[in-house]
């Protein structure tokens, strides 16, 4: 591997950006602060992503830790720049959003959740019955699920657990919020920035477009974006004439990245597309929704990390009862005979 001194401002930049994010493994509770914000997704192929991302970060991770741990170590599922996992301090800052009145069939899902206790959709469903209204997708879903997932976007409903991974909703704590919204706004961007890592402020605004709600002009969210970067809060790079914006850790990380990890599609180090191709020169395509005759990499290809180096993607999938992971590279596969075994023990 080359020193320090010979290394490029990119090979220095990739290099930290792989080990801010890569921290030393510790307990879960202590990861998910660090990282501020896990994000979720119910595809379990191999697994869900927030178990993926958390088993590179988390000593002894299991598949489920996060699920069963979760009404203990004081999180909340929310929305932050995607769906996921965050700190109830996060979610104080986040909630409530300002939302329209409740419809009458909203009001009576949170008065029999008040009366009646924690409930799932199923059982909201036994009260208010089994209709159907078209979501946001365009397909339809039965009113009872839409009306919990309106009731907790707002704020007004927590998850209080799962069941077979299903949502258990229950009535939010009241609390006083103290700060503007231009304060919450600015620690959405802190935080987001936090469990991103390093990215650029027009990805970085775009994906927080949705808290317009908090501060609704442009002009007046990339104001509270220089605003931290005027006290000192955020810090800037130029790397290959671009600009990234970061949060400076409190700590370095000495983990060695010496070994080959397979990362969640949604892991905080592969999500910034753009950001992806310009430290690893390639295209990364998340193919899940994409019909299979056009798929290039895989149905979950999963993108490897070599070292520092994201080197090509692999897929994961069970044949009898044998699990088979195949790699696919960007630019050849390495050479050193390093590889091979740091491959096999991932």
């Amino acid at each position: 591997m080359p020193d320090v001194e010979s290394m490029t401002s990119l090979e220095r930049f990739r290099k930290r950006v792989v080990r801010d994010s890569l921290f030393s493994p510790c307990k879960l509770g202590d990861a998910i602060r660090r990282m501020g914000f896990v994000q979720a997704d119910p595809i379990r192929s191999p697994a869900r992503a927030q178990d993926l991302i958390l088993r590179h970060r988390v000593k002894n991770y299991q598949v489920g830790d996060l699920e069963r741990l979760y009404p203990k170590l004081g999180l909340e599922e929310c929305f932050l720049f995607a769906y996921g996992f965050l700190s109830q301090d996060l979610w104080q800052v986040v909630h409530p959003l300002p939302s329209e009145a409740l419809t009458t069939f909203e009001a009576e899902a949170f008065q029999l959740i008040e009366r009646h206790g924690p409930m799932g959709s199923k059982e909201l469903e036994s009260h208010v019955g089994a209709k159907r209204a078209r979501n946001g997708w365009g397909g339809y879903s039965r009113t009872a699920k839409l009306a919990l997932e309106t009731l907790h976007e707002c704020g007004s409903l927590r998850v209080a657990h799962r069941k077979k991974g299903i949502r258990v909703y229950e009535r939010s704590n009241a609390f006083e919020q103290r700060l503007t919204k231009e304060e919450r706004f600015k620690e959405i961007l802190v935080s987001t920035l936090r469990a991103m890592g390093a990215t650029t402020r027009p990805f970085l605004v775009r994906e927080l477009a949705h808290f317009d709600c908090l501060v609704e002009a442009l002009g007046a969210r990339r104001a509270c974006l220089q605003s931290l970067l005027d006290e000192g809060r955020i810090r800037v790079d130029m790397i290959d004439s671009v600009e990234y914006i970061s949060v400076e850790e409190r700590k370095a990380s000495r983990r060695r990245l010496d070994g080959v990890r397979i990362l969640a599609p949604f892991d905080p180090i592969v999500r910034d597309r753009s950001r992806f191709e310009h430290l690893w020169n390639w295209t990364y395509r998340f193919e899940a929704y994409t019909p299979k005759a056009k798929r290039k990499l895989g149905y979950y290809a999963m993108p490897a990390l070599w070292r520092d180096s994201i080197i090509g993607w692999a897929n994961a999938s069970i044949e009898g009862s044998r699990l088979n992971v195949a790699f696919g590279y960007a630019n050849g596969r390495p050479r050193e005979p390093a590889y091979r075994e740091a491959a096999e023990l991932e």
